[in-house]
C-alpha cells in the first residue's frame, strides 16, 4: 500500500499533528466508460470519506498527488474537488489544501415550535452542551423592548455552545423574564437539562408561538473565536422571540449556526388564489 501524508487540525489546541492516510493501490479512473473522470475522481474521495480513510478535518491528497496517481490533468482533479466543496464534503484552507467536512448536517422544518435538544433527538443526534454564561441581570432597553418589561427589570440570561454527535453547530444565548422563571439560575444544570423542558414543566410555561427571523451573514470575531472558525465563513443567524398563550413575550433567544452544518426546509402552501389558478408565474 502506498501513503499520503495528512494533517489534522484540532480545533481545541490549533496545533497541527501529521497523520498516515493509507490509499488502497487499485484504485483507479477508467478513461473508456461513461462517467466522466472528475466524476470517478469525486466518488474515490466520497468513498475515502465514507470508510474513514479520509477522517474529518484531514487533509486530502493534493490536486497533484491526484493528477499523477490517476494521470489525468489538474483541471480534472480541481473540477472534482469544487464538486465536493459544494456538496459539504470538503473544504478549502487558502495555502494549506482541500480538508474533509464533518458529515453532520441538522436538517430542521420551519413548522414547529422545538428546541434544539428536540430538534437533535428527532435525528437521532446525541446533544451537548457547555455553558459560557450563566445569570440573572437588570435588562437593557434593547431587551426590555424585546421582552415587553421595563428596562432594569430582572432577566434570566443563558449563553451555551451547542453540539450534536460531539461536533459544535451552534453558539445560543437566551433571556427569560426572571419574574417567570425565580431561581431557575440556582436549581438546574442546563449542560445537562433542556431548557424548554425546564419552563413547561417546573414554571408551567405554555410556549404557545414564535417569530423567527434568520439572516445569513458573516461571522463576528467573538463568535468565530467560540466556535472555533478557522476563518470567517457565512453563518446563520437566528432570532427568535417566543409567546405564551396570553401572547406575551417570555423568551427572547438569539443563535448563530455553522452555515456548513445546519439545512433549513420550508413548507410552503399555495394561496387561495393560487390554488384557484388565479396566480401568476
Amino acid at each position: 500500500m502506498t501513503t499520503n501524508s495528512t494533517y489534522i487540525f484540532s480545533n481545541s489546541t490549533k496545533e497541527v499533528v501529521q497523520k498516515e492516510v493509507k490509499v488502497p493501490p487499485d484504485i483507479f479512473v477508467n478513461p473508456n466508460v461513461a462517467t466522466p473522470l472528475y466524476q470517478q475522481i469525486k466518488e474515490y474521495c466520497q468513498r475515502g470519506i465514507e470508510s474513514g480513510n479520509f477522517p474529518v478535518d484531514s487533509r486530502l491528497p493534493s490536486e497533484r498527488q491526484l493528477a499523477e496517481k490517476f494521470e489525468v490533468s489538474r483541471m480534472t482533479v480541481t473540477k472534482a474537488f469544487k464538486e465536493l466543496e459544494r456538496e459539504g464534503w470538503v473544504y478549502a484552507r487558502s495555502g494549506k489544501g482541500t480538508f474533509v467536512a464533518p458529515q453532520t448536517i441538522i436538517d430542521q422544518t420551519l413548522e414547529t415550535l422545538s428546541s434544539f435538544t428536540e430538534d437533535m433527538a428527532e435525528q437521532n443526534l446525541l446533544v451537548t452542551s457547555k455553558i459560557l454564561y450563566q445569570g440573572v441581570e437588570p435588562a437593557g432597553e434593547l431587551f426590555a423592548k424585546k421582552l415587553w418589561i421595563d428596562a432594569g427589570s430582572l432577566i434570566f440570561v443563558l449563553e451555551r455552545i451547542r453540539m450534536a454527535n460531539e461536533e459544535l453547530i451552534s453558539l445560543e444565548r437566551t433571556h427569560i423574564p426572571y419574574a417567570l422563571c425565580p431561581d431557575i439560575d440556582k436549581n438546574y444544570d442546563f449542560s445537562q437539562e433542556s431548557l424548554y423542558s425546564v419552563l413547561r414543566e417546573k414554571y408551567a410555561f405554555q410556549l404557545v408561538i414564535a417569530q423567527q427571523t434568520v439572516e445569513a451573514r458573516r461571522p463576528t470575531a467573538e463568535e468565530m473565536e467560540r466556535l472555533a472558525m478557522e476563518q470567517a465563513d457565512p453563518v446563520l443567524s437566528f432570532e427568535r422571540t417566543t409567546f405564551n398563550a396570553n401572547s406575551q413575550p417570555v423568551e427572547f433567544a438569539r443563535s448563530v449556526y455553522l452555515g456548513d452544518r445546519y439545512k433549513l426546509r420550508i413548507k410552503l402552501k399555495p394561496t387561495s388564489s393560487t390554488v384557484q389558478g388565479e396566480g401568476q408565474n
